[in-house]
């Protein structure tokens, strides 16, 4: 049976679905409308690309259009914007380079990724040359690296408390600019615990930034060659600012079509990726999913949940089963040498969700106490009382040290108790890791708790 599917978004989900029915079902018409320029591009790149570390523009793309085209024979359409559907009609209205026309599939996959969020800020009329940035795209980056180069700026702002907002931070800095953090919190963004926060803060300081904190932005307004930043405490002035206050799914178009929206405007799709219309799939930063380790909704926009998404929503377009479990929540990155990882629940987000939850926290060393180049790892760990269970882990450290985030998620995701943790066989040798790897006393500390 012949089957045309249509995908609205050509980057790591769209792609991915997209690659995968082909693969599946290469008779099969499969459509991917991007309304850029760009597709299969390296989104989380595009800070270490501002700040000088990747030199080639080209080395953020995995795919280029005439791999998609030639090689994967996926009908590839740039420069064309969904602007309407109609799931029962199951119908697409889009703006092409040509005009706007209509076109009918059978089967669709929303992934149309997110767009910044502003969290009630106002932006006043935008000046030439633009001096307020996001960075969401590929068109984003190329927008502020031409400035830093044409117009020379000396100082500048970044507005927001997560990983965009470290990263850009630290990109801005290595540039030479006398760089801001403003933020509304007297912490960073609540994903870090308040301990964790402190550390990276503390770093931020000694590195040159200049906090702001406590300072909700109400407006940005550029005026001449300055951005002026009102905020409930006064005006601050730059020569341009970067927002970074998170984002929000792409999903404008999508209102009042049928199609249910959740958290933030998600789309709410089931374990295999369907939305309320079966034969219309949501997948990446426009989809809802669920947490691993709650069972309730949640909005996670991380690049690794929409590309393992899209492959499980190609998957089942193309006549499989599979389902897609949901997350807690996985995330790493770095400000400096210094490394920043999470996994699962805060504290805070333990106790909103009912559990018995405990918080402990401890240093230990990366390496081997006398093995040089042994540095130390600050760990957080929130434990569930009544079973013994992992449920969340924060770490700052040597960058060389912060994959160990991997087996707390791993020992989350599959529900490992601190005793079963204790008595894992874990590698040891003194240019990796103490004898007690950090992961092992975590589970030594955590019985102390649990058991108490």
């Amino acid at each position: 049976m012949s089957n045309t599917v249509m995908i609205i978004g050509g980057n790591g989900a769209g792609l991915s679905a997209a690659s995968q029915v082909k693969k599946l079902q290469p008779a099969w018409d499969v459509i991917v409308y991007e309304k850029g320029p760009h597709i299969s591009y390296a989104g989380c790149g595009m800070p270490y690309f501002i700040e000088g570390i990747i030199p080639e523009f080209a080395d953020l793309f995995e795919l280029t259009p005439e791999t998609v085209v030639k090689d994967r024979k996926i009908d590839l359409r740039l420069w064309h914007e969904v602007l309407a559907v109609s799931p029962e009609q199951k119908e697409l209205r889009i703006r092409t380079p040509a005009g706007v026309e209509t076109v009918r599939f059978d089967t669709l996959l929303l992934a149309t990724g997110a767009i910044p969020m502003m969290e009630g800020m106002r932006l006043g009329p935008p000046a030439k040359p633009r001096r307020v940035f996001t960075l969401k795209s590929i068109e984003d980056m190329l927008e502020i690296s031409r400035f830093l180069e044409e117009h020379k700026p000396r100082r500048c702002a970044v507005i927001g408390g997560g990983y965009i907002a470290a990263e850009m931070l630290e990109a801005f800095h290595v540039r030479g600019l006398e760089t801001h953090l403003v933020h509304r919190r007297d912490q960073l963004a609540n994903t870090f615990e308040p301990e964790i926060s402190a550390i990276i803060l503390q770093r931020m300081t000694k590195e040159g930034i200049v906090l702001n904190l406590q300072r909700a932005v109400e407006e940005l307004t550029e005026e001449g060659d300055k951005v002026v930043v009102r905020t409930d405490s006064g005006d601050l002035y730059y020569d341009f600012v970067l927002i970074a206050t998170g984002v929000q799914p792409s999903t404008a178009f999508l209102r009042e079509n049928g199609i249910e929206l959740g958290i933030k405007g998600a789309v709410v799709v089931n374990k295999y990726l369907q939305t309320n219309y079966p034969h219309i799939y949501a997948a990446g930063d426009c989809a809802q999913t669920t947490s691993i380790v709650t069972g309730r909704p949640v909005y996670v926009p991380l690049a690794p949940k929409a590309n393992k998404e899209g492959y499980i929503a190609g998957t089942n377009i193309a006549g499989g089963r599979e389902e897609f479990p949901g997350t807690v929540e996985t995330a790493l990155t770095k400000f400096a040498d210094m490394g920043i990882a999470r996994t699962g629940l805060t504290l805070d987000g333990a106790l909103q969700h009912g559990f018995n939850a405990a918080k402990y926290t401890f240093s230990a060393r990366s390496r081997a106490r006398y093995y040089p180049g042994s540095g130390e790892l600050y760990c957080v760990i929130v434990v569930n009382k009544d079973d013994g269970r992992f449920l969340g882990a924060q770490m700052t450290g040597p960058l060389d040290s912060m994959k160990r985030i991997d087996v707390y998620a791993v020992m989350i995701q599959q529900g490992v108790t601190v005793d079963e943790a204790f008595k894992l066989d874990l590698a040891y040798s003194p240019p990796f890791s103490p004898l007690y790897d950090p992961v092992i006393l975590a589970a030594r500390l955590g019985r102390n708790y649990v058991n108490s």
